[in-house]
């Protein structure tokens, strides 16, 4: 049969919920009625595999990772073990809180930069991935490493910032644990950093200074109604988000200083069982220049 796509999920688990299950064996039936070939890649204990095999494999096709990929990000081993196994030129490549509409598959994140940066998901030809290669797979910002790495390759990268993707908000544990680990992805930027580390020491000195001068944060406020105001998001988001920028400024500073701590005590941040100490990887930089430039 003739597949329109490949949909690829890496995927990994610390324990088995059968309403999740359950809600995934929907999302690949749906998928694979929409014309996707739909792999999954899974790197949890076998008991939780097994498990999953037995709900999930007459859905999709359920695949272990590769041990010869061995990178510290369990995501990337996913990855480049699912691109083995793809049979499809066309390849979309989702996290787990990504969830695709039958009709999304066959168009294939949004920032108020030119380009999109940091995509949850994101569709690529498997033989442009073959050609360029590995990326650095030890990184915790895999995401956008991998994008960068197309750009120092010199694959042509179209950014469809009119295109939406519907993402589910994290359980709040979750939420809770990629506030630091978010912040430590940011520290090869170091402006970013530094800006978002001064932000409670200036807030605290400016309100004891006189309280009007707070007002600085009506320009994140502002910034936030840009990002809203471009492409289509319009449809898809009520202006009131706007105004929780300020609370998401505060959320970050104080993540910086989370991630800090986790820099300082352990050299690194805790990913699953492996402790990654590297936010980016080697095509961060150049890659990022190149892809700015075109």
């Amino acid at each position: 049969m003739n597949r329109c796509c490949t949909y690829l999920l890496p995927i990994r688990r610390t324990s088995f919920c059968a309403v999740e299950v359950e809600e995934f064996r929907d999302y690949f039936a749906g998928l694979q009625a929409a014309g996707c070939e739909v792999i999954v890649v899974e790197g949890s204990a076998q008991q939780i595999f097994e498990r999953h095999h037995d709900n999930w494999s007459n859905v999709c096709r359920h695949k272990a990772v590769d041990p010869r990929f061995r990178y510290l990000n369990d995501k990337v081993n996913g990855l480049h073990t699912g691109i083995s196994l793809a049979t499809s030129e066309k390849v979309i490549l989702a996290d787990d809180d990504i969830r695709y509409r039958p009709g999304d598959v066959e168009k294939i994140n949004r920032a108020t930069l030119r380009i999109a940066d940091y995509p949850g998901t994101c569709a690529f030809r498997r033989s442009t991935i073959l050609n360029a290669g590995e990326y650095d797979g030890d990184v915790l910002l895999d995401n956008e490493e991998i994008i960068r790495h197309f750009a120092r390759a010199g694959s042509r990268i179209c950014y469809a910032n009119n295109f939406f993707i519907h993402k589910r908000p994290s359980k709040f544990r979750k939420w809770l644990e990629q506030r630091p680990r978010q912040a430590y992805e940011d520290f090869e930027l170091r402006f970013k950093t530094i800006l978002f580390a001064s932000v409670l020491p200036i807030a605290l000195a400016v309100a004891i200074i006189d309280i009007r001068y707070m007002s600085i944060f009506l320009l994140s406020i502002l910034l936030a109604a840009v990002g809203w105001a471009r492409g289509n998001a319009r449809k898809y988001f009520p202006f009131n988000i706007c105004f929780f920028a300020p609370f998401w400024i505060f959320e970050r500073a104080f993540s910086a200083y989370w991630a800090f701590y986790w820099f300082l005590t352990r050299g690194g941040y805790p990913f699953g069982n492996r402790l990654l100490s590297k936010g980016t990887g080697r095509d961060w930089i150049e890659g990022g220049k190149i892809a700015a430039r075109e």
